[in-house]
Formats: structure tokens, C-alpha cells, sequence
């Protein structure tokens, strides 16, 4: 079978201390080396706040793999994810054709810029030929603003 390029991404408990997560991490890349694949690279991005919580936390640990393997070991991999208690989330996924080559050809190094980092940013401009877009005063805007808060109930 032939062997292809995926990537996992998994959230640890935060309050599992550094060497635990070592012992966690190594017993991942021995799955994956036991079953005929090769690793890559491995990144310990470390504690990061979490979009949202889980578990009733708002922080995880973060590690990524990037490894070659025939993809066998993947059930077995999801199975471990889900028995370990420690490891709050996960995500694997194959890379298609066109990034393993970027990857090879070096011009993608760091996959974490692909995160949420990206933000569109929207030009203000007093064009006013511009159907439906009138530009408001600022001080228009910020007496609004305040008699909204006045308006509202202190005890809400």
C-alpha cells in the first residue's frame, strides 16, 4: 500500500504535567513507527486558550505530527485518542496531492499560519457614490451609543 502524508493535531489537558505528556507523545510516535510509517516532525505548540471550552476548560496543550504512513494505523490511532482520558480532542487529516508537494518543495514550513490568524480587514472610505453607504459622523455614532447604555436596565 502506498504510503501518504497526514497530519494529526491533538489537545491535551493542560494539567497533565510535562513529563506525562513526553511519555504521551512518544507512545504516539511509536504507534505510528510500529506500523510502518515515519514521522516527520513533531511540535509541542504548548498551553494556547481554546476557541471555546471543553471539558470545562478554556486552555489545552497542543502537539502536532506530521508523518508518512499506509493508513492502517489510523483506526488504531482514533481508538487510543478515545480511551485516553488525557487527550481532550483530535483531528487527523490526509494532505492531498498539492500540499505534499508544496510541503517538498519547501514552501510551506508552518502549517499555523493557516489558523486564525488570517483577518479581513474593511477599508473605510467617504465614497459616497456608492449606493447604500452612508458614512456617520463618529460623534454621531458615540452619542448613541451612550444613551443605549442609559437606556437599559441596570438590573439585566
Amino acid at each position: 500500500m502506498e504510503q501518504r502524508l497526514y497530519e494529526t493535531m491533538i489537545i491535551v489537558d493542560p494539567q497533565l504535567d510535562q513529563p506525562k505528556i513526553e511519555e504521551l507523545v512518544n507512545k504516539i510516535q511509536k504507534m505510528i513507527t510500529d506500523e510502518g510509517g515515519s514521522i516527520r516532525k513533531v511540535e509541542q505548540w504548548g498551553k494556547k486558550r481554546m476557541a471555546y471550552e471543553i471539558q470545562k476548560k478554556q486552555y489545552g496543550y497542543y502537539v502536532y505530527f506530521l508523518y508518512d504512513s499506509n493508513g492502517k494505523i489510523l483506526p488504531q490511532l482514533e481508538k487510543e485518542f478515545r480511551l485516553n482520558e488525557f487527550i481532550m480532542r483530535n483531528l487527523t487529516i490526509r494532505l492531498d496531492d498539492k500540499a505534499a508537494r508544496q510541503l517538498e518543495k519547501g514552501r510551506i514550513t508552518d502549517f499555523r499560519k493557516f489558523g486564525g490568524s488570517y483577518k479581513k480587514h474593511y477599508s473605510r472610505s467617504n465614497n459616497s457614490d456608492r449606493k447604500g453607504t452612508e458614512r456617520v459622523p463618529e460623534k454621531k455614532v458615540e452619542e448613541e451609543a451612550d444613551t443605549k447604555t442609559a437606556e437599559a436596565p441596570a438590573g439585566e
